[in-house]
């Protein structure tokens, strides 16, 4: 059965002419009810192979390639169609180069107190690193040049601005930035923002910590052993992938390995988080997509009699 077949058309007049015409009523829809989905008997687990379609797929477990909308019911982060089905490694790949081209150049933000405690100037921060200059600074759209030792490393536009991670992410990019974390090579990012009362250009400047591949860049931070390891599994035997307790980067760069010492967190030290690339993360993701609940064969015929009957309501 295709899955537009048994809607039940609506009469509609697209030019207000007088004109009707009998359409599909392609905003009817049904889902099953969570103690259906929840019924182990069901329903059961499959994981799509690199490459294999919706039809292909229906072919496989049915032997009828026109199931394969029932898949798009049963599983909710499906109910975006074929755009949320996942990738192929090769069309990820490809996905990642062109959208994660360019870098992510990270700041480490520094809270500089008064005598009394009160903060004077949040050093390093891309929200503003000034009072009453840099808010606002660094707009997506604009160009920034690193420079180290008065020489420009490179050039890029700003995409985006990330102010939970830190990052600039610059594409576009003319040149090497070479910042590396270590905080013994650091840039120097000029860039200006328009005052948005005299429209005046304001330039703006911020020291970047670490200059990352932007594919290769965190995605997020996360404290290890939050949750189940991926050695566990559901009853299935598919894997049930750990926890990872998202913090931004602040959280970690504020305080210190050694306060004493005043040794600031770098990546390699014993108190560095943990982190999930760009890469990883998308890649992780189309790994989960690839698992998918299925109806059991056995309960597909009741499945599609209650469809046709509910969607004709």
């Amino acid at each position: 059965m295709a899955y537009f077949n048994k809607f039940p058309k609506a009469a509609y007049d697209f030019n207000r002419e007088g004109v009707v015409n009998n359409i599909v009523d392609i905003f009817r829809q049904v889902r099953p009810l969570q103690n259906f989905v929840d019924d182990f008997s069901s329903y059961r687990y499959y994981e799509i192979q690199d490459g294999e379609r919706p039809d292909i797929v229906s072919k496989r477990l049915y032997d009828n390639a026109d199931y394969y909308w029932t898949f798009f019911i049963v599983n909710d982060f499906l109910h975006d169609g074929l755009s949320s089905w996942p990738m192929t490694q090769r069309d990820l790949d490809e996905y990642i180069k062109k959208e994660y081209a360019g870098y992510a150049l990270e700041t480490r933000p520094n809270i500089k107190r008064d005598t009394d405690g009160g903060i004077e100037e949040f050093e390093n921060s891309l929200a503003g690193t000034v009072a009453g200059q840099n808010q606002g600074g660094f707009t997506p759209g604009t160009t920034v040049t690193l420079t180290r030792g008065g020489v420009t490393t490179a050039t890029g536009k700003i995409r985006r601005k990330d102010l939970y991670l830190n990052q600039l992410i610059i594409q576009d990019v003319t040149g090497t930035p070479v910042s590396n974390g270590t905080g013994n090579i650091v840039e120097n990012c000029s860039g200006f923002h328009t005052d948005p009362v005299t429209k005046a250009p304001i330039a703006v400047d911020v020291k970047i910590w670490k200059a990352w591949k932007y594919d290769e860049a965190p995605h997020h931070y996360y404290i290890s052993g939050d949750g189940k390891d991926e050695s566990t599994t559901d009853p299935f035997g598919n894997k049930i992938y750990g926890i990872e307790a998202d913090v931004s980067s602040a959280n970690f760069f504020s305080v210190t390995d050694d306060a004493a010492k005043n040794l600031i967190l770098q990546e390699g030290s014993v108190a560095a988080p943990l982190y999930t690339s760009n890469r990883k993360y998308l890649n992780n993701l189309n790994q989960e997509k690839s698992r998918i609940r299925i109806i059991d064969p056995t309960f597909m015929p009741l499945f599609i009699e209650k469809f046709e009957q509910l969607i004709k309501q």
